[in-house]
């Protein structure tokens, strides 16, 4: 008598889930790319092909502000090219600040926060505004006396207190900025008191900010900085100043924020 094996149930199972992923991908990689063999044979290099067809693919919205690409393994066997071809072509699009590398988790569409520049918003409130949690790493915080720059920059004379505080900034727990505020201790007793947003802590000690001035540069970010925010030294980040006032013109904060370039857009209505 001859004996039959039934095939196994959970193996044809996987068998078919990878399958259908597979094909799932593929269908998603065509749909950012086209067809595989729609790369021109002409002067244009191939990675500037494929950089091309994936900026039109987040312009259109194929690929949405904060999702996954492909790997680049996947691409290059769907596109008939190197790796190094498309490392190439997303290492553009990264410096462009369209597309953000997260080490171990892969390449991502950035997203991007507006920043107005003519509203006097908190951090946070920047943060609540685009649906994520804001949140904060504290690197220190404490009270001492005022030096000549917080002096010059907050109208205050030798000997006065100030509040510092320094901490790496975060939304939905993914660093995205480095704040460092400085304020009368007349206006903020207690640095502890600041446990989200600097400006709902001075609102409840009756001192928000009304108004300010604001200057914003581009910098490369040092090393030690750069580690906080997860990205290598040498990147270029966006640094506000502000000085905020209240109505009678009386300075109440100074602070210095590092802003991811590829994260933040800042806007002004002129």
């Amino acid at each position: 008598m001859t004996a039959t094996t039934a095939d196994n149930p959970a193996t044809s199972a996987t068998e078919f889930s990878e399958t259908d992923k597979a094909s799932s991908q593929n269908a998603f990689i065509s749909r950012i790319f086209g067809e595989p063999n729609s790369l021109k044979d002409s002067a244009t290099p191939l990675y500037l092909q494929l950089q091309s067809l994936i900026q039109q693919a987040i312009d259109c919205g194929t690929l949405e502000r904060g999702s996954a690409l492909p790997a680049e393994r996947e691409i290059a066997q769907y596109m008939k090219v190197s790796r190094v071809t498309v490392k190439r072509a997303i290492s553009e699009l990264v410096t462009e600040g369209l597309l953000v590398q997260r080490q171990g988790a892969g390449t991502f569409v950035a997203e991007r926060m507006v920043h107005k520049l003519d509203r006097l918003n908190s951090f946070s409130e920047v943060i609540e505004s685009v649906a994520k949690h804001p949140d904060s790493l504290w690197i220190e915080r404490g009270i001492g006396l005022a030096n000549r720059e917080e002096q010059t920059r907050l109208e205050l004379p030798s000997g006065a207190e100030v509040v510092r505080m320094f901490r790496v900034r975060m939304a939905d727990e993914t660093p995205v900025a480095l704040e460092y505020a400085v304020v009368p201790r007349r206006f903020l007793d207690n640095p502890f008191e600041v446990t989200g947003s600097l400006y709902e802590a001075l609102a409840r000690a009756g001192s928000r900010p009304v108004k300010a001035v604001q200057k914003l540069r581009a910098v490369a970010l040092e090393e030690t900085f750069a580690d906080y925010l997860n990205i290598d030294a040498g990147i270029p980040v966006i640094v506000m100043e502000r000085r905020g006032f209240l109505a009678d013109n009386t300075p109440v904060e100074y602070s210095r924020s590092h802003f991811l370039g590829d994260t933040f857009e800042f806007e002004a209505e002129v």
